[in-house]
């Protein structure tokens, strides 16, 4: 018999041997490399199985496999270069797999997938042109779920690119220094502003999220550097900006940076549209705003003494000496959010087709939510002056200046519309609940830019912001409303008309981003303007310093959601002045 030691030393030998051997074929035999990569990911071993990988692919390169051919095994080896950190490395490798003919056998969702593995890894790896590209295309084929945020049918290959996006927020944040933007080391000129484009597209998504504000102020104010030195701070393009990355430094606190980036702004536009104009009025709005952060009252009534001067020899001196009682009569300026409820039949009289008045729609001109109030002034000829017709001149002039497709999306819709709408679609899409709608008013228009919702990146969200007012309209649901249920509701897409005096008066005298508070109070502005006795800045406004009187409520017993009374400091609009209580 053999002794123990004799054949322990035999098996030691093979082991030996075998290993030897192994070792041997993985590095030198293509199979052998590959089925032990093969043999690491089934062990979820992916760190160690990189390297047989990468092995496997130079093996069978090497044996006259094409790169096609090699495209699916690419993919694999980049999931586990990914896993073993080498960014830069998986990076290529997707790259270059999705440039094969191979990678067309992929569905929409794998090329989608593995194009948000090249986009992080991206990031990762220093190389952020790239990574924005990729995203904001992604951003685009979301189209309105973007939007939202997140899409109405998770199963959606456009409810998977907005979640992308989304979930994208947290590299970026980690990638760029908010307080140091970062810029292109190389590229033409036309490849750096293609760059800026899409951080302004990603940027302005983001603004949008309350969780994602340093995301948004890394890459907007890296737009903004880009445009500002290829561009000039003076371009439109770059103005744009303003109107997204300010309130995000002003929500962060940054409010020496806001101030700057209005005062640019509002130099670029005066040279633009000279000292004189009333369009100013919003880079002065905003920049009072700033100040009064700030505590610079002075400064601030300053600018508020200038604002009135340019209204007054733009719009009349007794510009607000009528009290408009057919307004409120007929509702125009009648404030609807979840503290001010619409009646369920509650219905306009006087709807009309926007396709008559020359607006392009987004759906067919015959049903009623292509329909408007027409809302015409009684001193003036209906015809012209109305909602239908203004809201044509300002989408005319808009799309004129942006060069964007601008259409209506939604106009009027009944409270039975809206009610089987939020059963539909409920928190998850851009539908409120019955009752807190304007759209049942018939006086707010959903705007949509390239058939899909306005976005604040949009030249023409600018030219809304700056011009909407001449044409009677305001912005309903600004940025950190509380007027909606949901997490997001604000939607720089929806617009409301509240006739051409209100909206000056908004503009001029109204509280900041409060227009649901300024409409409940309107009597008070109208009163106090027509005398000539605005709020001085510093001081209380007394117009919004009662409780509400009178409250609007929805007169069917199945409302979606209950409405707590509001303790905010907001007066109903109503037909007799409401006494004022202490706050």
């Amino acid at each position: 018999m053999r002794s123990p030691i004799y054949l322990a030393g035999a098996f030691l030998i093979l082991a030996i041997s075998f290993a030897a051997y192994f070792n041997v074929a993985v590095r030198v035999d293509a199979p052998s490399a590959l089925s032990r990569f093969n043999q690491l990911i089934e062990q979820s071993a992916p760190k160690r199985a990189a390297v047989h990988g990468e092995r496997a692919l130079r093996l069978l390169a090497k044996e006259g496999q094409t790169v096609d051919e090699l495209a699916p095994l690419m993919l694999r080896v980049a999931d586990a270069q990914l896993e073993r950190r080498r960014y830069e490395r998986a990076a290529s490798l997707v790259r270059e797999a999705l440039a094969t003919k191979a990678s067309n056998t992929l569905s929409r969702r794998e090329r989608a997938q593995y194009e948000d593995k090249l986009a992080q890894a991206s990031i990762l790896s220093g190389d952020i042109e790239t990574a924005v590209a990729i995203y904001a295309s992604f951003l685009d084929l979301a189209g309105d779920d973007a939007s939202r945020g997140h899409g109405e049918d998770s199963s959606e290959i456009s409810a998977f690119y907005a979640e992308r996006v989304g979930v994208a927020a947290r590299y970026f944040t980690e990638a760029l220094n908010h307080a140091r933007p970062y810029e292109p080391a190389s590229g033409t000129r036309e490849e750096q502003l293609a760059t800026a484009f899409n951080m302004a597209s990603l940027g302005a998504f983001y603004a949008m999220r309350d969780d994602a504000a340093y995301a948004a102020a890394g890459l907007l104010s890296s737009a903004y550097l880009i445009r500002t030195k290829l561009l000039g701070p003076e371009h439109q393009d770059t103005v744009q900006l303003t109107l997204v990355l300010g309130p995000v430094y002003s929500g962060m606190g940054r409010l020496d940076d806001a101030e700057k980036l209005y005062l640019d702004a509002f130099h670029a536009q005066e040279q633009l549209k000279g000292a004189n104009s009333p369009d100013l009025s919003l880079y002065i709005k905003l920049l009072t705003g700033i100040y009064e952060k700030q505590g610079r009252y002075t400064e601030a009534q300053a600018l508020q003494e200038h604002m009135r001067n340019l209204f007054r020899d733009a719009f009349g001196a007794q510009r607000y000496a009528v009290n408009r009682e057919r307004d409120r009569r007929e509702d125009i300026n009648r404030p609807v959010s979840q503290q001010f409820l619409l009646e369920a039949n509650y219905a306009p009289g006087d709807l009309i087709s926007a396709a008559e008045f020359s607006i392009p729609t987004a759906k067919s001109p015959n049903i009623d939510e292509m329909k408007l109030r027409l809302a015409g002034d009684s001193d003036a000829d209906p015809r012209e002056a109305n909602l239908p017709a203004r809201l044509a001149q300002l989408i005319s002039l808009c799309r004129s200046e942006s060069g964007e497709r601008i259409s209506l999306r939604s106009g009027y819709r009944s409270y039975a519309t809206q009610k089987v709408l939020y059963a539909n679609i409920g928190a998850k899409g851009t539908v409120t609940p019955p009752g807190m709608s304007e759209h049942q008013t018939g006086l707010a228009a959903d705007i949509n830019v390239d058939n899909r919702f306005m976005r604040p990146s949009d030249r023409a969200y600018q030219c809304f912001e700056e011009n909407a007012y001449r044409f009677g309209f305001i912005l309903s649901y600004p940025p950190g409303n509380d007027y909606l249920p949901g997490e997001d509701p604000y939607e720089p897409w929806h617009w409301r008309y509240v006739g051409v005096s209100t909206a000056q008066l908004y503009r001029e005298a109204g509280p900041y981003q409060k227009p649901q508070e300024f409409l409940a109070a309107l009597p008070c502005y109208q009163e106090r303007a027509a005398k000539g006795v605005f709020p001085a800045i510093g001081e209380e406004d007394i117009c919004l310093s009662g409780k509400p009187e009178i409250k609007v409520a929805a007169s069917e017993s199945d409302l979606l959601q209950p409405v707590e009374e509001d303790d905010r400091s907001a007066r109903i609009l109503n037909k007799t002045p409401a006494a004022r209580s202490p706050r």
